[in-house]
């Protein structure tokens, strides 16, 4: 049986709504208890943030982002004499006098928003003389927050997930979504991190809640070398999921040819 994954967090917003919202790994829990206490004061921000909050790599970005807009807020209220003249000639620049404008009409929606063109985040961060020294371990620690085994095989990180596999982590736990790192493996085609997982003992009868085999979602996904390779390792093209699905049927579903092909050729019917 998969071990148990920590529920996510519901957030009861300033309007009066709920969301649910999962604490991203290794945030420790000061931090995150920070980030509650703004979201639930911004509905609006906390509703936008809920649609990428499974995306780790997204949520670190924001975490950072907001770490470096509270510190440049504080020295505007500050009159902070040095931040304030930046600030100033920064606004005199064509292309990012815009953003300025954007971002205090509209906050850390904008904020948000913003923080993904890296290119011009490098531009302000440079514009403002860099990173502020006395932010620089906070803004560490959340760079330096390790993957989880689920975000690193779903990311292609063999490295991370050989040291979770070292760490006798458990291979075949869920996470929210009810998928195991072997069910991400497959889905992204880390073929090096399936084979990993496989020659680990991972499950590859059951990889995620629905009774889809890792087989399932390689016919699914098109992956075809993945295909042949669960094949020759014992996959099975009789298994069925919980809908009463066999892998041959997701593959047609989804029209992949050359899988399908493959599947029949190994007795799928």
């Amino acid at each position: 049986m998969a071990a148990a994954v920590a529920s996510p967090d519901v957030l009861r917003l300033g309007d009066g709504t709920e969301i649910s919202l999962a604490k991203v790994p290794g945030v420790d829990e000061s931090t995150w208890g920070e980030v509650k206490d703004y979201l639930q004061g911004n509905p609006d921000v906390a509703k936008k943030l809920q649609a990428f909050s499974k995306d780790p790599e997204a949520m670190r970005g924001w975490l950072q982002t907001q770490a470096m807009s509270d510190h440049y807020q504080r020295k505007l209220g500050g009159a902070d004499d040095e931040v304030q003249s930046r600030m100033r000639a920064l606004e005199q620049d064509p292309e990012l006098a815009p953003i300025i404008e954007d971002i205090k009409k509209h906050g850390m929606e904008a904020v948000m928003k913003h923080y993904q063109d890296e290119e011009l985040m490098l531009k302000f961060s440079k514009a403002m003389g860099g990173v502020p020294e006395e932010l620089k371990p906070a803004l560490k620690k959340i760079d330096e927050t390790p993957l989880s085994m689920h975000e690193a095989a779903k990311m292609g990180d063999l490295k991370a997930v050989q040291e979770h596999i070292e760490k006798k982590r458990p291979l075949d736990t869920q996470d929210l979504r009810g998928i195991t790192p072997l069910g991400y493996a497959v889905g992204g085609n880390r073929i090096a991190v399936v084979k990993l997982l496989l020659d680990s003992r991972a499950n590859p009868f059951a990889v995620d809640s629905n009774g889809n085999s890792a087989l399932h979602y390689a016919a699914g996904y098109g992956r075809k070398e993945l295909v042949e390779y669960l094949l020759k390792t014992g996959g099975s093209v009789a298994q069925a999921n919980a809908q009463g699905r066999k892998p041959l049927d997701v593959a047609t579903q989804n029209r992949h040819d050359a899988v399908i092909q493959v599947l029949r050729a190994h007795g799928a019917q």
